[in-house]
């Protein structure tokens, strides 16, 4: 029986499909040790069992016509599992993330286990995307873990995906829907018209990434210190730095937002994340000032993306996205005083880690890392910015931290 896609997942796939054929950059890839006990690899296929009997979003498909798909629920599934001995686990992420699913065709779940002298040691789980967003995916790494440890997982009482997408089916759903993609229609209203124009490279796409300890220190201290949260001070920062670029005196960008604030959505496993939009005025040079309109700026996050383009079509457009694909805990004490924040800039790293021909995003700002290192990836349209612009952005967005932390 073929159910209906959730919204997210919608979302998903008109990013694969803009991406196509070089979409595996969406696959999403955990990798965790094992708990500190023995773990035989038949304990370890019967918890993966377990697991996959655990998650509807584990044992879908996608069926139906290509240009608008369902979803295929299954009792059971068997998805792709290597025992693998002697490669390192970053590399064994790596390779098994290296393609884009089989949509219709392969489980949603490929998995390795790392084995020294007969024992699992590591886990690696590269999930598709149109099954789990990154919540999701840390939810069922999670549990993972938990039942690879031997433990007891609680009843699973979280939505299920096709609730969810019953629900958005629904003359409520439609409505809420209706309700969003109005506020996102007035908020668009507000955003001032820009162009940049470079001349596009080929391949026409480019992603460098930034590895910094500096930002990393200094997006803490100014996030403590102005009583936000670390991902609104950056994405503060990203839109501050967007609007220097383009002269706007408001701007716009948009960014991802779990959508799991509510009821049972706080421990659902599947693709419900969708962009949300902040707007902000930029007619203050005051970095403080703009971190307190950023904490403000509300988020409208749940609808129907087709709904939502066709709306948006032949309007101003936001600034591209921001995207902060961080772990837990985000928010630690900074370990570095300003001092040491100030040196650690000699610590930066800068490589160009991505290209392609197609993308549905031309400015895409992910954020990763462990908190002594922050990780700032940039995809843009070489259209939009040419390859020293895209330098230019990332190394005045640690910049920008680092003189605010000194402040």
């Amino acid at each position: 029986m073929m159910e209906a896609l959730t919204w997210g997942q919608q979302d998903v796939w008109r990013a694969i499909v803009a991406a196509e054929p070089q979409e595996q950059y969406l696959n999403l890839a955990r990798l965790f040790s094992v708990p500190q006990r023995p773990v035989t690899l038949d304990h370890a296929h019967r918890a993966l069992d377990r697991l996959i009997n655990r998650h509807e979003a584990l044992r879908t498909r996608l069926t139906g016509p290509r240009p608008a798909p369902g979803q295929a629920l299954a009792e059971s599934a068997e998805p792709q599992v290597e025992v693998v001995e002697g490669e390192r686990p970053h590399r064994v992420s790596e390779r098994l993330s290296a393609a884009p699913f089989d949509y219709w065709n392969e489980w949603p779940l490929r998995v390795a286990f790392l084995v020294v002298e007969g024992f699992v040691r590591q886990v690696v789980l590269v999930l598709c995307p149109l099954a789990v967003d990154g919540p999701a995916a840390d939810l069922v790494a999670r549990d993972f873990r938990a039942l690879l440890g031997g433990g007891e997982l609680p009843p699973h009482q979280a939505d299920r995906p096709r609730d969810l997408a019953a629900w958005q089916a629904s003359d409520a759903g439609r409505g809420h829907s209706d309700e969003v993609v109005a506020w996102w229609l007035e908020q668009y209203a507000r955003i001032d018209p820009f162009e940049l124009t470079a001349a596009p490279k080929r391949p026409r796409y480019m992603e460098a990434t930034m590895s910094s300890p500096a930002l990393a220190a200094a997006v803490r201290t100014v996030a403590a210190r102005r009583r936000v949260s670390s991902s609104t001070a950056l994405l503060t920062g990203a839109v501050s730095l967007a609007g220097r670029l383009t002269g706007q005196r408001t701007c716009g960008m948009r960014f991802n937002v779990d959508n799991r604030s509510g009821g049972g959505r706080r421990d659902v496993v599947s693709a419900i994340a969708q962009e949300g939009l902040v707007v902000l005025d930029l007619d203050t040079p005051d970095f403080g000032e703009l971190l307190a309109r950023g904490g403000q700026a509300a988020a409208r996050a749940e609808y129907d993306p087709y709904a939502m383009a066709e709306a948006l079509a032949g309007r101003v457009r936001t600034f591209g996205r921001f995207d902060d694909r961080r772990p837990g805990r985000r928010d630690q004490a900074p370990e570095l005083d300003a001092r040491q924040i100030r040196l650690a800039m000699d610590k930066t790293d800068l490589a160009w880690t991505d290209a392609m021909d197609r993308n549905i995003c031309d400015f895409h700002l992910r954020v990763a890392g462990e908190p002594e290192r922050m990780e700032v990836s940039l995809y843009a349209d070489t259209g939009l910015l040419s390859p020293l612009a895209i330098e230019a952005y990332l190394l005045d967005l640690e910049r920008l931290f680092v003189e605010e932390s000194l402040v």
